[in-house]
């Protein structure tokens, strides 16, 4: 009994440790510059979602998610983020992985309050290869993240984005 019990308690627990939930993006109001800076704990909720879920899981309410980042981020007057193509070329054909840079990029800045674009690039860029070396993320290696991994790996990122 001892034993059935516990492992409903672990259960429960397990779930709600691990099940997270989203803010009501409906909810969230995104007209004014305060509603931006309120706004701030919601983002790093939801990129910490999209950060934690593999590739091929929820894709939808990844896509959801990623769409109110996007809307924080192109409207936040304390941030600003660059979507360039030599930064995001070996990913730029991956809806998902762009999701997890985006979500990256969000996070970074407003964790570190990091202004200066390149910065947040290059940690964005890094906090995606930890990502996509995650073999729980399920992401398929192309060519192009392999270049993008190894050019990290030697020390060159920066180089290899041409930033």
């Amino acid at each position: 009994m001892k034993r059935i019990l516990l492992v409903c308690v672990f259960a429960f627990v397990a779930c709600n440790v691990f099940a997270q939930s989203l803010p009501q993006f409906d909810e969230i109001k995104l007209q004014k510059s305060k509603d931006y800076k309120l706004a701030e704990p919601a983002v790093v909720q939801t990129a910490d979602f999209i950060i934690s879920t593999p590739i091929d899981k929820n894709t939808d309410t990844k896509t959801i998610a990623a769409q109110f980042l996007m809307k924080w981020m192109d409207g936040t007057p304390d941030f600003t983020f660059t979507l360039d193509e030599n930064s995001t070329r070996s990913f730029l054909q991956n809806n998902e992985l762009m999701m997890v840079y985006v979500a990256s990029m969000a996070k970074y800045a407003i964790e570190t309050k990091q202004h200066n674009s390149k910065t947040i690039t290059i940690n964005a860029i890094k906090s995606l290869l930890a990502y996509i070396n995650d073999p729980a993320n399920n992401v398929k290696k192309t060519g192009d993240l392999k270049e993008l991994s190894q050019a990290n790996d030697s020390g060159r990122l920066e180089s290899f984005l041409n930033l």
